[in-house]
């Protein structure tokens, strides 16, 4: 056992204590706590690695979208333009709409297949920009406009050309990833009016800064609720996933899958001809009939019913056997259909009295059996 000894004042000291907080001599203030303004608000949304991490395929397609939207703005206003992607953002609806200055063009939309609405907002000075440049301005910033004056019907022509243009450019970057189909749903002057979320509901920001000529600047956000995308979570995370662990995974299930396929058996079939009688012909066949048949130049060699290749036939220590001479290339479905159209439409034409000729024709030239 482990003696411990205590340290008790002794009855002076005591005393002595006493009298010096009462003389004070003896500092009795409370240390001091942290200041306030040493004190931070902690977010548990916008430091949440975890939900980051489940989206990371939107850094992806944010990048591929600002490369398409150049070209397409280009083709739109004539002039080139400046466009520079910021990381996505995932915060609550609340702080979003908090940070959209109004007025501001304030789209609702929906992305089919996927649930919920979502936002797509143009700040003003690109509106007029866009409009200056369209009809052959230089957006070079001279417009004096007011600030808090609604969008006249010519702007909002624009507004639509330019919508369109992200939701073209939005489809194209999401295909690899998924079928996203954005449709515009209504629109808003004042970001307070397009609530179409709760206050501390989850987000996902994507924000493009523009540059117009030469001072025209602003910025194209996207916002999509983190309910909608959660379904999918699994796909924004899966396609940027390739490290070496992947690859080895990967080369590893491609094996399996090769191993897998050559063990799978096929039929094959040498036809060395074939007979097409009528069912008349047929019911009157007998044990003993014989079908005379021309021998082909070459065996036709099926594989589970396709044919595959053309062979020789002869015989090999005594057995019945083929030797394959051409390899066939598949034919496409769509080519298999076309066939089998163009056959039907060419035995509706035929009469009944040319069909029993052929059948009678085929059975006396035809294949034989025993």
């Amino acid at each position: 056992m482990v003696n411990q000894k205590q340290s008790l004042l002794s009855s002076e000291e005591v005393e002595a204590l006493v009298e010096g907080m009462a003389s004070g001599d003896v500092d009795t203030t409370p240390a001091p706590g942290p200041a306030a303004s040493a004190v931070q608000a902690y977010s548990l949304v916008s430091t949440d690695t975890t939900t980051r991490g489940q989206l990371a395929a939107l850094e992806m397609i944010n990048d591929r979208m600002s490369r398409q939207m150049r070209g397409s703005l280009l083709n739109l206003l004539r002039q080139a333009v400046k466009l520079s992607v910021n990381p996505f953002e995932v915060t609550t609806f609340g702080s979003f709409i908090q940070s959209v200055q109004a007025p501001c063009n304030v789209n609702i939309v929906r992305y089919p297949p996927l649930r919920g609405y979502g936002l797509v907002t143009i700040e003003p000075s690109l509106v007029y920009g866009a409009v200056d440049s369209f009809f052959g301005g230089r957006a070079d910033g001279s417009l004096d406009l007011h600030p808090q004056r609604g969008f006249t019907p010519t702007e909002e022509r624009i507004i639509q050309l330019l919508l369109d243009v992200v939701f073209n450019d939005l489809r194209e970057a999401w295909a690899p990833v998924y079928a996203l189909n954005p449709e515009y749903v209504s629109r808003e002057i004042n970001p307070a009016f397009a609530q179409v979320g709760e206050e501390r509901e989850t987000v996902v920001v994507s924000r493009f800064d523009l540059e117009l000529g030469a001072g025209i600047r602003g910025q194209i956000s996207i916002m999509y609720p983190f309910s909608a995308l959660k379904p999918i979570r699994l796909l924004l995370r899966g396609r940027m996933q390739s490290g070496e662990r992947d690859e080895k995974l990967a080369h590893a299930w491609a094996e399996d899958l090769k191993d897998a396929v050559e063990d799978a058996e096929l039929q094959v079939v040498a036809q060395l001809a074939t007979l097409r009688v009528s069912a008349l012909d047929l019911a009157t066949i007998q044990p003993g009939d014989t079908l005379w048949f021309k021998p082909p130049e070459s065996v036709k060699v099926l594989v589970q019913s396709n044919h595959l290749f053309d062979a020789e036939y002869g015989t090999q220590n005594n057995n019945m056997a083929v030797r394959i001479e051409r390899v066939i290339e598949p034919i496409a479905p769509r080519a298999i259909a076309e066939v089998h159209m163009s056959s039907d439409d060419d035995e509706s034409e035929e009469t009944p009295t040319r069909r029993a000729s052929v059948g009678r024709a085929v059975k006396t030239a035809g294949v034989s059996a025993a």
